[in-house]
């Protein structure tokens, strides 16, 4: 809500687990935390020092939002799930197909820069040892003009970008 342009504090949250257990039962979620760190460990996106892929923000895109109509135009095995309205008017897209659609690979970093997309997951920007701030921003610039130029989508930043 806070990059939205909406003001104000968290006060309260209330958490509804649907989960058919005896009370105090701690075995399911353990063995899910498990397979859960397993998965994002897979995709570069927990801390391993000797991993330059696990040097990153984490995801760097939000998927986009955009409207039913405009995500039947595209390809059909483009993933598309729906939003939290589910008003059948919006869909939500997977950034790191559209990157890779419009071809920035897993792998791939500008000429001269530290700055690469991971070689595990295209929604993350890594830092392959010494990236600078402008690096990354460049990298990330070149991203959102592929979407843009191949789809008419422009990507938007999950980290707050500070002087960029």
């Amino acid at each position: 809500i806070f990059k939205q342009g909406k003001k104000g504090i968290v006060t309260w949250v209330e958490f509804r687990f649907f989960v058919d257990l005896p009370a105090g039962s701690t075995a399911l979620m353990q063995s899910r935390a498990e397979e859960v760190l397993a998965l994002r460990a897979s995709k570069g996106m927990v801390l391993n020092e000797s991993d330059h892929d696990t040097w990153s923000c984490g995801s760097f895109f939000t998927n986009p939002i955009v409207s039913d109509s405009f995500a039947r135009t595209l390809p059909l095995d483009a993933p598309q799930w729906p939003t939290v309205e589910d008003d059948g008017k919006t869909v939500k897209l997977s950034a790191a197909w559209l990157i890779e659609q419009a071809g920035v690979h897993k792998g791939f970093s500008l000429p001269r820069s530290q700055a690469a997309i991971s070689s595990k997951h295209a929604l993350a920007i890594t830092n392959r040892g010494t990236a600078t701030a402008n690096e990354v921003a460049e990298l990330a610039r070149y991203v959102q003009l592929q979407v843009s130029n191949k789809f008419g989508i422009t990507l938007v930043p999950e980290p707050n970008l500070i002087g960029f």
